[in-house]
């Protein structure tokens, strides 16, 4: 736990808006300063040298604060340094002041030693981090070098109770009950103002996450509609293209050829990446959703069948093994074909001629694992981070093959977390790669 985090945690515009909350609530401890002077005058209670010094740090404490209103006031800009430094000297000040009026009253005798506790709170409200500790640790050093002070011959103990029977004087039981009453009500404003801030932020929070949700919904149908409604007149340019190089023969000239190939090579890049666009924003509407009853063993067994004409092109050695001899699962058929489908065809696709790809299926005592695995070229370890990242391609998958959007194993991810699964890589450079997908058995809701 870091016990300084950078001061940006809070802004300057909020760490000002604590510095002018501080300056006021100080003019309440002032006035409840004074009316405790006047309150042990009336009562004749103490020596007439406290009263009096308790009056004059009152009156220091006045004039610090007209200071500290003064410079909080002034139209400028300030820098969180410069207001982190003016709410620090401020609160030492206040310790340093309280430190004085504890002795005036009596020191170890003194009730005002738990005002001390005030700053602590107020410490944690104000400053990020580890502040408070500090100046509990603060707080510490200046009792405890009040105490041995007067134990040493440096200091003279104030006898403020001095012949006083402390528990038969009616004035000392007024002058407790007012520090209590002090007590009470600066601990339930303090209280009350912590609470207060957090139901406000907490609020804002809520609210800004309602919003964030709303513009990715709207965000999540534009991207569907947009992939739905391009992919049709695409496709029916792809189809022309075709009809073109048809039309066109062998007999025409080879760059016109080639011009339209690579038209057509585009426009198919194009609805894969459409087709990619709208898987990965698949599990976004609930509706779609569709878990049921199914078998892995049978839905893993026909994809790798259907894949199996892509890889007998590059003569690669495509397999499926299962030690179960059924699988049932509860999930989403529709994503769990994407997640597979997309793993088995990465493979082919970046396993050289004759490879091998492996496709193994087991029951653990929590999940069913899949693992697609082959002996490729493998991804780099720097290159591992970032492969579940949308958009991401490895440079070395670019050099392979340059058609591609880098939103395949996002889409990967997504279906798996729509299962409440795992998958994780396993790979090194020139041996190969394994992708396992874990699925939890319990019944997904």
């Amino acid at each position: 736990m870091t016990l300084f985090p950078e001061t940006p945690a809070f802004s300057s515009a909020s760490m000002l808006r604590r510095d002018k909350w501080l300056i006021n609530l100080r003019w309440l401890a002032i006035l409840g300063l004074f009316s405790g002077v006047i309150l042990l005058t009336v009562i004749n209670l103490g020596p007439a040298s406290s009263i009096w010094g308790m009056a004059l740090a009152g009156a220091v404490l006045i004039a610090l604060n007209l200071v500290y209103r003064l410079y909080a006031n002034a139209r400028r800009q300030f820098g969180m340094s410069s207001l982190v430094i003016l709410l620090n000297l401020q609160m030492v000040m206040d310790l340093i002041l309280l430190t004085i009026l504890v002795y005036l009253t009596g020191s170890e005798e003194s009730p005002l030693s738990f005002f001390y506790v005030f700053h602590i709170i107020l410490a944690s409200i104000i400053f990020p981090g580890g502040f408070s500790y500090l100046y509990s640790l603060l707080v510490i050093i200046l009792y405890s070098s009040l105490i041995l002070l007067e134990h040493s011959v440096y200091l003279d103990h104030v006898c403020f109770f001095h012949g006083v029977h402390v528990s038969a004087d009616p004035r000392v039981a007024v002058a407790i009950w007012f520090i209590f009453v002090i007590t009470m009500l600066a601990s339930a404003y303090l209280a009350q103002n912590v609470t207060e801030r957090h139901r406000r932020v907490r609020l804002k929070l809520e609210l800004t996450n309602q919003k964030l949700q709303e513009i990715n919904k709207t965000k999540t149908t534009f991207f569907r509609y947009a992939s739905h409604e391009m992919k049709a007149p695409i496709a029916t340019i792809q189809s022309t293209l075709m009809v073109v190089e048809d039309i066109l023969g062998k007999d025409t000239d080879p760059r016109v050829i080639n011009m339209v190939q690579r038209a057509i090579g585009r426009t198919g890049e194009t609805i894969g990446m459409l087709k990619d666009l709208a898987d990965l924003t698949y599990g976004n509407f609930q509706e779609q959703q569709k878990f049921e009853l199914l078998d892995l063993k049978d839905l893993l067994a026909d994809l790798v069948t259907d894949a199996t004409p892509n890889a007998e092109r590059k003569h690669q050695s495509l397999k499926f093994k299962s030690s179960e001899s059924t699988a049932s699962y509860n999930g989403d058929a529709n994503a769990l074909g994407k997640i597979f489908k997309n793993l088995v065809s990465n493979a082919i696709r970046y396993t050289q001629d004759e490879g091998k790809i492996r496709v193994k299926l087991r029951k653990t005592a929590d999940n069913y694992e899949i693992a697609v695995s082959d002996n490729g070229a493998g991804i780099p370890d720097a290159e591992q981070i970032n492969i579940f990242k949308e958009f991401y391609r490895t440079p070395s998958a670019k050099k392979q093959i340059s058609e591609g959007t880098g939103l395949g194993l996002a889409i990967v991810m997504r279906m798996v977390e729509l299962h409440d699964g795992n998958i994780h890589l396993e790979s090194k450079e020139g041996q190969g790669s394994t992708f396992t997908v874990q699925l939890p058995l319990g019944e997904i809701l």
